[in-house]
């Protein structure tokens, strides 16, 4: 890699980790080299790139232009690497946004296992379950649970979230146990607020139901804490409540009306350049849910 492009791929690495010593420690070069190599860039563009303050880091117009276009060059260069070189040659950083608890309950194990096959990448993950903008916050991909809607990103179904209703036993000793979707106007609903169909909530086999309830929340980890605590019932991922009704803590409903399911889907920027080391992660993950029985698209 001639100067001008270790010049870019430090610039790089330093706005996606927002910090000089923690791409001196991912790139293996002094601290000092890096804030010489970036002084460097900046000189030979004749522009500034970076505001960097003891307390802040954001990049400037012009950096946030260069950024992109040293992306696409990077990515060009590490084809031309990737048609020669050895497939577990791979090192760089890898910038993934998920949601909370499937990052928990699934992907975290992915990345552990194909980081101990690539020791020398390094993967950082931003746990939302809010879709981030790829682009602004700089991600390589997402990984987006319901239907992405219209988009200029690039969104690639790997599985399906496997969805299910349920309750505490406090709660239905109290209120009953409902036995079809209907039956879900008269109890307290936990209603969760990034669900796009909002109140609605859709069964197989049954009309859409509309529901109320006086719990509602933005996170899923709530939605659980509260169906925990008998608040009423609670629809979601069955990976988030697995653990809870194999314990007997939670108790699954309407069984004959299942919650439909809803798509897990890869989602990447619309940039056509995708890194070797990006896109070698994301086809990682897919295969590992294809191979999950609660996540697979049969």
């Amino acid at each position: 890699m001639n100067e001008f492009a270790t010049w870019m791929k430090t610039y790089v690495t330093v706005s996606d980790l927002e910090s000089f010593s923690r791409a001196a420690d991912v790139l293996g070069i002094t601290q000092s080299t890096v804030s010489r190599q970036i002084n460097a860039l900046e000189k030979h563009l004749g522009a500034s790139l970076l505001k960097r303050t003891t307390r802040s880091f954001a990049l400037t117009v012009e950096g946030v232009s260069f950024y992109d276009a040293a992306l696409r060059a990077l990515a060009a260069i590490d084809e031309a690497e990737a048609a020669v070189r050895s497939p577990e040659a791979l090192s760089g950083v890898v910038r993934l946004t998920a949601p909370l608890t499937l990052a928990r309950a699934r992907i975290i194990p992915y990345l552990a296992q194909f980081q101990r096959a690539h020791p020398d990448l390094h993967i950082e993950v931003q746990l939302s379950d809010h879709a981030l903008n790829l682009v602004a916050d700089r991600l390589d991909f997402a990984i987006r649970v319901g239907e992405i809607g219209d988009s200029r990103n690039r969104a690639r179904k790997v599985g399906t979230a496997r969805r299910v209703a349920v309750a505490s036993p406090d709660y239905l000793e109290r209120a009953g146990v409902p036995q079809t979707p209907a039956d879900l106007r008269s109890h307290n609903c936990i209603a969760f607020a990034l669900l796009s169909t909002g109140n609605t909530w859709q069964f197989a086999g049954h009309d859409p139901v509309s529901i109320s309830g006086s719990f509602r929340t933005d996170s899923s980890d709530a939605l659980r804490s509260a169906a925990l605590c008998g608040l009423g019932i609670a629809v979601n991922a069955r990976w988030l409540f697995e653990e809870d009704l194999a314990a007997g803590r939670l108790v699954e409903l309407l069984a004959d009306y299942p919650p439909v399911d809803m798509p897990i889907s890869i989602v990447l920027p619309p940039s056509r350049y995708t890194a070797t080391r990006v896109r070698a992660l994301v086809d990682h993950i897919a295969s590992c849910i294809q191979a999950d029985p609660l996540l697979r698209s049969d």
